[in-house]
C-alpha cells in the first residue's frame, strides 16, 4: 500500500465493511457534527501497525452496534486550492519567514488526487461514532490551513483595533 495516497486501504475499508453484512455509505461528513473519536490503544509491540489496522475494530465495533452502514468521507487536495493556499501565505507573510511553510506546500504539489484522509463513522443512538485515518502530508496541510487560517484572524482581529481606534 501506498502510505502517501489511502485509496486501496479504502477499497479494503469496503469490502471489510460488506463482508460483515453491512452497507457502505459515502459522504461529506460536517466537521461541526457532534462525534465521538476512535482514540487507537498504544499497547501492542508495533503501535504504528495496530493504528493502521484499528479501522478493522471499529467496523467490528459498528456491527455490534447493530449499525446498518457505516459512512465513509474522503478528503484529497487538488491544485486550485494549494494554489490558493500558496497566494495567501504571500499575502500575510515576508518570503523570508514563509520559505520553509512554502516549501513544504510546493512538496505538497506531489499529492494531487491521492487520497490522504479518510473517515469512518456511524451513528448508535443519536451519537456519531468516528475512526480517522490520514497520511503524513495531509496532516501537514491541515496544520498549514490551521496556521493561514489563524493568521489571518489576527490580522482581521489588528484591523478592527485600528478602526475602533480611527473612529
Amino acid at each position: 500500500m501506498d502510505s502517501n495516497n489511502l485509496t486501496s486501504l479504502k477499497d479494503d475499508m469496503i469490502a471489510f465493511i460488506e463482508g460483515h453484512g453491512m452497507r457502505h455509505f459515502p459522504a461529506l461528513i460536517p466537521e461541526d457534527t457532534p462525534r465521538v473519536w476512535w482514540h487507537d490503544q498504544e499497547t501492542a509491540d508495533d503501535a504504528a501497525q495496530s493504528a493502521k489496522e484499528s479501522w478493522k475494530d471499529f467496523v467490528e465495533m459498528a456491527k455490534t452496534a447493530g449499525a446498518p452502514l457505516v459512512c465513509i468521507g474522503e478528503d484529497s487536495v487538488d491544485r486550485t486550492t494549494l494554489e490558493l493556499l500558496a497566494s495567501e501565505l504571500q499575502d500575510i507573510s515576508s518570503p523570508e519567514a514563509s520559505g520553509p511553510e512554502m516549501d513544504k506546500l510546493n512538496r505538497m504539489f506531489l499529492e494531487i488526487g491521492k487520497v490522504g484522509h479518510i473517515e469512518l463513522a456511524f451513528a448508535h443512538e443519536g451519537i456519531l461514532f468516528v475512526h480517522e485515518t490520514q497520511t503524513e502530508w495531509y496532516r501537514e496541510y491541515r496544520a498549514m490551513v490551521n496556521t493561514i487560517d489563524g493568521l489571518q484572524e489576527l490580522i482581521e482581529d489588528a484591523l478592527d483595533e485600528d478602526d475602533e481606534e480611527d473612529e
